[in-house]
């Protein structure tokens, strides 16, 4: 007798996603546009919107640059692959996800004013240490709120393989930027040495 086994895969785990999950991804899209307009509505003119990096800049801003171009198209790509989707609910939540790291980069990208830039660059006026708002959490929320702002337009795809790439990828090109930022600072910025010690770079009680 020859026994044949059948692997029942949860209903919510498909190879396509249904047509109307499209929706919530072209929701994803309307974020990404909500946080391309923010950093030109918000960042101010000048030395903050420069894309002219100084040494001190180590390469980071052509990283995160490519790391954008790269998962905005992730999803697109990766949900047509046969490797299962996550459940319905996940779509809108990552939508609250990526509204909510929008909140946190204009928060922290209104206190850092004029210091918020696009590259890593020195001022001529020394920049004062800022430990107010999310500040006094952890000392890159402009990041993390970054980081969650694409973390849940991954998760509007409902793709598995787009979620972690996109996560890992952007994990990648922040944590070399914090790497960079932070010895600017330390350098520069004085005080910062002590705020280090009292702080988390990213994430709360973690890193």
């Amino acid at each position: 007798m020859i026994l044949r086994s059948r692997c029942v895969m949860p209903k919510w785990f498909r190879t396509r996603p249904p047509a109307r999950s499209n929706r919530w991804l072209l929701g994803g899209y309307a974020g990404l546009l909500g946080f391309f307009t923010l950093e030109g509505f918000l960042r101010q003119p000048g030395r903050a919107a420069s894309l002219k990096p100084s040494k001190d800049d180590r390469g980071t801003t052509r990283l995160i640059i490519a790391a954008y171009a790269i998962a905005s198209d992730l999803p697109l790509v990766a949900r047509r692959l046969p490797s299962g989707h996550l459940p319905p609910a996940v779509a809108p939540a990552g939508l609250a996800v990526e509204l909510s790291g929008l909140a946190l980069r204009a928060v922290s990208m209104r206190k850092l004013g004029r210091f918020y830039t696009r590259t890593r660059t020195t001022d001529e006026d020394e920049q004062g240490l800022i430990e107010t708002g999310p500040y006094r959490l952890v000392r890159h929320p402009g990041y993390l709120g970054s980081w969650l702002t694409w973390i849940g337009f991954a998760l509007t795809s409902r793709s598995v393989p787009a979620v972690a790439l996109v996560t890992g990828l952007l994990g990648v090109a922040y944590a070399r930027r914090i790497s960079a930022e932070e010895q600017l600072l330390r350098r520069d910025v004085s005080g910062y040495w002590e705020y280090a010690q009292q702080t988390r770079k990213l994430i709360p009680l973690i890193w």
